[in-house]
């Protein structure tokens, strides 16, 4: 912050000095830009001022901790006893999806597809580079480390006009620096950004939290909601088959759609609570959940959302999965960003 400060009063300074000098080129004139400098001043201050405060004194991101998902240590249910839960038991389907997630998986790479309604606006297809560890809590302390590198390989959202085409997401609990961290190559300035892992820009850029982005967390959100609606009495579900998901891949899936009672929208962040506003239902809300599983892995590498009348309202596919990668040891830092 000392550093900030002594450049603006330098930049002050400067200006000031440069003020006395216009007198001597006429009263007039002088008096002119005396005014602009003093507006240019104000600015300059208000303008270090946000970035201080961004920097150093904005209160740090409140996070929710996601459900734990309990493991008794039982033995995993065979291929035929996974498919039966697929058709009768959707629930416990995705229960041993999470608990076999949580012994064999300790981070995934792969690449999203993804297309999605935000704030009542359709986005482009985009295809994105993601990888992801940390996400599963650890056995010993219960806690995570989340971390997110998701790069652009086609689309790419905008934040302060500039495309970004690459985001880092490093979990830090309880400190201000919890923020995602993004890179922009096509900004004038400041092509490395960073914006708050839950705040306005990363609501406008995505329906989902980064902290989420990953395979597990993604299967934890379906199974809460699912859970809830089955203990409210009021899931509804159709089992849709068993076959290949061209979009993933081509790996065989089953394939299960839950049916709403009413229209919903998903909480930005896993265990959140969704805004149920008449304007956002109406904007964003969908009638229909469509989840594909790998049957071979069951991983959930399919998820449709669409309104009653079959409109798609967001669709997210992953394909290339390499699980349990000896991920390099940059891939998780600003380095590991910017590399091509």
């Amino acid at each position: 912050m000392i550093r900030e400060m002594g450049w603006f009063v330098r930049m002050l300074v400067a200006l000031v000095s440069w003020a006395r000098l216009s007198r001597s080129s006429g009263a007039g004139k002088g008096r002119m830009r005396q005014r602009a400098l003093a507006l240019s001043a104000g600015l300059l201050l208000v303008a270090i001022g946000m970035g201080a405060y961004t920097r150093y004194f904005r209160p740090a991101p409140s996070f929710i901790d996601a459900p734990v998902v309990p493991d008794n240590n039982a033995a995993l249910p065979q291929s035929v006893e996974f498919e039966q839960l697929a058709k009768s038991d959707p629930v416990e389907m995705l229960h041993q999806c999470l608990v076999r997630y949580q012994r064999e998986v300790k981070g995934f790479r792969g690449v999203l597809e993804k297309q999605e309604c935000i704030k009542g606006k359709f986005s482009l297809r985009e295809v994105i580079a993601l990888s992801v560890r940390g996400d599963v809590p650890d056995p010993t302390t219960g806690k995570t480390r989340i971390e997110v590198l998701m790069k652009w390989q086609v689309g790419g959202q905008a934040v302060l006009g500039s495309e970004v085409k690459g985001t880092l997401y490093v979990e830090e609990k309880g400190g201000n620096k919890d923020s995602i961290i993004t890179w922009r190559p096509t900004a004038p300035f400041r092509k490395e950004h960073a914006i708050d892992v839950n705040g306005p820009s990363a609501r406008e850029a995505s329906r989902y939290c980064i902290r989420d982005a990953g395979l597990y967390r993604g299967t934890l959100r379906t199974y809460e909601v699912w859970k809830q609606r089955k203990e409210e009495g009021i899931l509804a579900t159709e089992y849709l088959g068993r076959k290949p998901i061209e979009q993933a891949g081509g790996v065989e899936c089953h394939i299960v759609k839950r049916i709403c009672r009413s229209p919903e929208v998903d909480a930005f962040e896993l265990g959140g609570t969704p805004d149920m506003s008449p304007e956002t239902v109406a904007r964003e809300g969908f009638a229909e959940l469509t989840i594909m599983i790998d049957a071979k892995r069951w991983l959930q590498v399919g998820t449709e959302l669409r309104r009653a009348n079959g409109e798609l309202i967001g669709a997210y596919y992953f394909r290339d999965i390499e699980l349990n990668p000896a991920f390099p040891g940059e891939t998780f830092t600003k380095d590991g960003l910017l590399k091509k």
